[in-house]
């Protein structure tokens, strides 16, 4: 009977296909972005959030059990675009990651020119109206803006994060944030939260466009990137749900996945690293604290889950559901950062410096006030390793749990497949859409390939023996059938290539490069010969991106915040004679 139904499903998948080829009715395209999900990070994937209205979408249609991205958002994105390999397109990491060697190399230019074609442009020139809504974030603030590449329409945050309420930076590396509508600065509203005002503004979009013409429409959310924030409401949804703690939880997830085949019986979790802190030492405050810290994360995905419903209602009110492919996705795997709390590999010095900058800047992260205006919260790398379960690591890191992330597509030409194993590469999408809209494309412009052979239930992979890489300030890897090697850079890996079989070990717990050393050179031949292809610099030992940071924001802050910095030294000097004139006095 599930054969027959199979079958079904794929010939009226074919036939909207065909359908959607012969150009009489393209489909309009959403394509939803969440940010910072781990793999594991929404409810059909198996989490403790609720996300009813985008689990329809893995519902009645696909669901991917290995989509990589990138380990970082600003490359993500590039390439979701493009369809290109990030260096290929410049924009090979963060703008603040940049090393003075990366920034006379074009792999590294963080600004297109004029003429890169993007997905946006490439659907407009076949009769698309294009939307963007949501954060930006892709190279130098202000100068790769998408009304320059494509888009009719746009209101977007151009920086990798900022407060969900207000114009604010998350980070001390900035002192200010931007947001632009249509190219020109714009402001926040005084009531602005980011998942109801990004979905408005898309909806709003729709509404004044041409009913007669199709529409792309790019939702980028700020969920669930630092700062985690939400009303109050969605906070108290989660009481007591993550009061057992991330060990355990995190334990729970493996069987979960299993369970639900997103991995195999095989898999196995990976050792949490060494800098984890272990639930049953915390004390009783402190584990309140955190439960409530994941509270918010998950009141913030279930919040953006309910806006993003709301989009759905209305495109169904108006007739447009039912010829719109949907796709949902992340862009990465679950962050593992704080600001200004010492935990994981932050330093004394390190978290000195930002509850200073915090202090200047109106944040905080008080239990109290966690998830609202003022709170600068995020979960931190024990959580964020139960999101990407039962993965290894997480953002920025090279391992699974970095770079494997949700993926749902559903819509007109895409069957009803369920759970999709094959492996895909976050390019991919850019051929799939075109294929769908019937936009004409030669395949050797992409480092992706389309996955209509697969959204079809015609074929379960679209790479088979062919590899793809990934690279992101020295955080490496290369896939080619069950094979993967990566390289995972401090501080959280080894700087050492690791081998794995994903087939059986998607938790990257057995190194098997000492087994199958033939299998290992011809995956490290391949990853050399991309590196070169692309214009990779590759990182010494020793240098990462959370070490470039640093030294980027101590060049940068004075320069921005020298009264602030003054002010510090008058303050500093004025103690220290105080205490030396009492000392003399006594």
């Amino acid at each position: 009977m599930k054969a027959l139904i199979f079958i079904i499903a794929v010939m009226v998948a074919s036939h909207s296909y065909a359908k959607a080829l012969s150009g009489q009715d393209r489909p309009n395209i959403l394509l939803v972005l969440f940010d910072d999900v781990g793999f594991m990070g929404l409810g059909a994937y198996g989490s403790d959030a609720k996300t009813p209205s985008i689990d329809t979408i893995a519902e009645k249609g696909a669901q991917f059990s290995s989509f990589h991205t990138a380990s970082m958002c600003g490359p993500s994105r590039a390439m979701l675009m493009t369809g290109q390999d990030s260096h290929e397109v410049g924009m090979s990491t963060l703008v603040e990651m940049l090393s003075p060697e990366m920034e006379s190399h074009p792999s590294y230019s963080m600004e297109w020119p004029d003429d890169q074609k993007t997905l946006a442009t490439r659907l407009k020139d076949v009769g698309y109206q294009t939307f963007v809504s949501g954060k930006w974030g892709i190279g130098r603030s202000g100068k790769n803006l998408p009304q320059k590449f494509g888009f009719d329409r746009s209101f977007v945050l151009d920086a990798t994060g900022a407060s969900n309420y207000r114009e604010a930076p998350y980070m001390p590396l900035y002192k200010s944030v931007s947001w632009f509508e249509d190219g020109l600065p714009t402001s926040l509203p005084d009531d602005f939260y980011s998942s109801r005002d990004l979905v408005n503004k898309m909806i709003n979009y729709v509404d004044e466009a041409n009913a007669n013409k199709p529409f792309f429409g790019f939702l980028s959310l700020q969920a669930i990137h630092i700062p985690v924030q939400v009303p109050q409401k969605y906070i108290d949804k989660y009481n007591g749900v993550f009061d057992r703690g991330w060990d355990k939880m995190r334990e729970e997830r493996l069987p979960k996945a299993i369970e639900l085949g997103l991995v195999p019986d095989t898999t196995k979790l990976a050792d949490v690293h060494e800098s984890h802190r272990k639930w049953d030492e915390l004390s009783e405050q402190d584990k309140a604290y955190w439960a409530r810290m994941m509270q918010v994360n998950a009141g913030m995905t279930e919040a953006a889950d309910d806006h993003i419903g709301r989009l759905f209602k209305h495109l169904e009110s108006k007739g447009l559901m039912e010829n719109t492919i949907v796709i949902v996705m992340s862009d990465n795997g679950a962050e593992s950062n704080t600001v200004g709390q010492l935990i994981g590999n932050a330093k004394p010095i390190q978290v000195a410096g930002a509850k200073f900058w915090m202090k200047t800047e109106s944040w905080d992260i008080v239990y109290e006030n966690l998830g609202q205006p003022g709170s600068l919260g995020a979960i931190g790398p024990e959580w964020a390793s139960v999101a990407s379960a039962p993965l290894n690591r997480y953002k920025f890191n090279s391992s699974e749990g970095g770079q494997r992330v949700p993926l749902m597509i559903a819509g007109p030409g895409v069957a009803v497949t369920g759970i999709l194993s094959g492996r895909a590469h976050v390019t991919d999408l850019v051929p799939t859409l075109l294929q769908y809209a019937n936009a004409q494309y030669s395949p050797d412009e992409f480092y992706g390939r389309s996955l209509l052979p697969m959204l079809t239930g015609e074929r379960q992979d679209v790479w088979g023996e062919d590899s793809y890489g990934f690279e992101t300030s020295g955080n490496s890897s290369l896939y080619k059938g069950k094979w993967k090697i990566t390289r995972v850079k401090k501080p959280y890996g080894d700087e050492q290539w690791h081998l794995y079989d994903l087939s059986v070990d998607p938790g990257e717990t057995t190194n098997l490069v000492a087994q199958n050393t033939v299998v290992f050179q011809e995956l490290l031949n391949e990853y050399q010969s991309y590196s070169k292809r692309v214009g990779i610099i590759e990182l010494k030992d020793g240098e990462n991106l959370m070490r470039q940071l640093i030294i980027n924001t101590l060049k940068k802050w004075p320069v921005d915040n020298w009264p602030k910095l003054l002010f510090l030294i008058l303050i500093i000097v004025a103690v220290v004679y105080g205490i030396k004139r009492l000392k003399r006095q006594a």
